[in-house]
């Protein structure tokens, strides 16, 4: 005890109180750094961190595809949008579309919000634009935005095995496709009883392939056919003055003053016949018209342009309707069911107008169309009737439709189906 007493004495003597101060400060430093691991060993754990940032949740995007009568209101209404809100959303799309080309089977997208699935905006595409509605602090805002695609030009051939629209499906073909090709050649082709077996056709399409994958429906810039021996060819050509028709190998338009029958028909029941036995009386009459066979109901349409000139009943025929088409001929449609809406005594018509429905009024022994087509008076067999064209390209339009029509048959005498980038 005396000596660390004496220690401590002569310590504090040469260094002084500072000294003794910084020594226990040391002392309890290094103890404190040795035993740290084991006085508290979680302390860097418990240390506070940073807060994980959370992603915010996705809003939900539920498809619909337009039902008929469906509209981009009523889609949106049935998630629960007001009416005010829903009509609103419409005004935002009218300035880039008009929301009538939103039809049944467009497919929509309804933006829903995550939390409350509410009605956040809407997606859809239409031809070659993607547009966008939703909803910002401000109200609706509708974006529009181009989908990138690239021109293509497609060939399509085939054989015709039992009928015409089948075997253009399976060639690859739509619908509304086969529909136009009908369409082009309807004053020179019965696409009903013409074709046969066996007969050929070739269609080049002017097409177009987005990046989202979709092909618009192509339009058809050139076609031919062979139907029983027979070639028929058509080339669209923008005129100078900028109308658009379809033309011949030499420049004539195929759309004639008449056209080739006035509906779409099932079959011809009774062709023009001198000597037909009369289904009714069973006696030997002259059927001096066409009788084509077709749903009650189906529209009748003005074979050409002309002025009404009797629309009522008469005895046998049941109801009827005559136009005078221009000099001295006239065509009869009878049996109808009714009379298309304003159709009456000297209204005009123009070729394609829709004046009655198939119907089976009169004598009839079932429903059809009774066709009558008669020049001066005197009733003509229509379906061997030469109907001239009309038009002809001439001039600097002629020359630019031949070296069109050159290019255009190269495809078309191609043996294969193809596709080229243009």
């Amino acid at each position: 005890m005396k000596q660390r007493r004496f220690f401590n004495e002569s310590f504090a003597k040469r260094f002084g109180d500072a000294a003794l101060r910084f020594t226990g400060v040391a002392i309890a430093t290094l103890l404190l750094v040795l035993c740290s691991p084991f006085i508290n060993p979680k302390q860097k754990d418990d240390e506070p961190k940073p807060a994980a940032s959370v992603a915010p949740e996705q809003p939900e995007r539920v498809g619909v595809k337009l039902r008929r009568g469906d509209t981009l209101a009523s889609v949106v209404m049935r998630f629960g949008l007001k009416p005010p809100s829903a009509h609103a959303m419409i005004e935002k799309v009218r300035p880039f579309l008009n929301p009538s080309k939103i039809q049944a089977g467009h497919d929509v997208n309804v933006v829903l919000s995550p939390e409350d699935k509410t009605v956040q905006g809407v997606e859809f595409v239409v031809e070659d634009s993607l547009f966008r509605v939703k909803a910002t602090d401000d109200g609706w805002l509708a974006e529009r935005e181009a989908i990138p695609f690239v021109r293509e030009t497609r060939v399509i051939r085939g054989t015709v095995k039992d009928s015409l629209y089948q075997s253009g499906i399976d060639a690859g073909l739509s619908p509304q496709q086969i529909l136009d090709l009908a369409k082009i050649f309807d004053y020179d082709i019965d696409f009903f009883s013409d074709f046969q077996r066996s007969d050929a056709f070739s269609v080049v399409l002017d097409e177009v392939r987005y990046a989202d994958g979709r092909r618009g429906i192509g339009k058809i810039i050139a076609a031919e056919l062979e139907v029983d021996d027979e070639n028929f060819s058509a080339f669209y050509y923008v005129a100078n003055d900028g109308s658009g028709s379809y033309y011949d190998s030499d420049g004539r338009a195929l759309r004639r003053s008449l056209r080739r029958a006035p509906l779409s028909y099932a079959r011809i029941s009774s062709p023009f016949n001198t000597a037909r036995l009369h289904p009714i009386y069973r006696t030997v009459r002259p059927h001096q018209a066409i009788d084509y066979a077709a749903p009650a109901g189906t529209p009748v349409v003005a074979i050409g342009r002309g002025r009404v000139e009797f629309v009522g009943w008469r005895n046998g025929y049941g109801n009827v309707v005559d136009i005078r088409h221009s000099g001295e001929t006239m065509s009869r449609y009878a049996h109808f069911s009714r009379f298309a809406e304003g159709i009456h005594e000297g209204k005009s018509v123009e070729e394609g107008e829709v004046i009655g429905y198939v119907g089976q009024t009169g004598h009839a022994t079932g429903p059809h169309l009774h066709f009558e087509f008669l020049r001066d008076g005197e009733k003509l067999n229509f379906l061997t009737l030469k109907i001239p064209k009309t038009e002809r390209l001439a001039g600097d339009d002629l020359l630019r439709f031949k070296w069109l029509r050159d290019q255009r048959e190269i495809l078309l005498r191609r043996r294969e189906n193809q596709v080229a980038g243009s």
